[in-house]
């Protein structure tokens, strides 16, 4: 797994040749990894404000209902920070994976610009979330258990952006898993196995 790693990494910039599936998917393993762990330590933070103003509201008394109204605004003042965190990082991994993904699609016989088309369809959807910022921030920040509905109207605004993430990973998980063109096609002989 190291050496998928190591490999990989050191052929950012490199777009010719062709990559094994086993190296290939160690290194999106890797990449998903980093994700998840950037995601939880920026987490914890959050989680421990928000139970810390959740036992703070109990002690003083607060009702169900105050408390969810709390937590709401307190989830709103996280949301900035976090989506922008989380596009920084999916993007940064998206530009981490291109090359990678280039020399993949060449394994198959297929074409590398697919990969750039399956970076743009990811940034579009970010591109999409982010100029809906400050209507996500504002509408957490009105939510209350009577109006859960324009929580649900904001998240159904969001329905093509998440679409085209989702078509982006639909992409690398098909031309990932395709087999191999058997010896030397276009692109150059047979991948070594890292």
């Amino acid at each position: 797994m190291l050496g998928s790693i190591k490999y990989n990494l050191s052929n950012l910039l490199n777009f010719r040749g062709r990559d094994a599936r086993q190296t290939f998917w160690l290194y999106v393993l890797f990449l998903v990894v980093i994700q998840y762990l950037v995601g939880m330590v920026m987490a914890m933070p959050m989680m421990g404000g928000m139970m810390k103003g959740a036992f703070s509201a109990a002690q003083q008394g607060a009702t169900a209902a105050d408390m969810q109204v709390r937590l709401m605004a307190q989830m709103a003042g996280y949301m900035r920070t976090s989506m922008t965190v989380s596009s920084i990082v999916s993007v940064l991994a998206g530009l981490l994976l291109m090359a990678a993904f280039a020399r993949r699609l060449h394994d198959s016989g297929r074409p590398g610009w697919i990969s750039v088309l399956t970076f743009l369809l990811s940034l579009s959807s970010k591109a999409i979330v982010w100029s809906k910022m400050n209507e996500i921030v504002s509408t957490m920040r009105s939510v209350s258990p009577e109006n859960f509905e324009t929580a649900f109207a904001m998240q159904s605004k969001l329905v093509g952006a998440s679409r085209l993430g989702y078509a982006a990973i639909l992409l690398v998980i098909v031309f990932g898993v395709w087999p191999s063109s058997p010896g030397t096609n276009r692109y150059g002989p047979p991948p070594v196995r890292v």
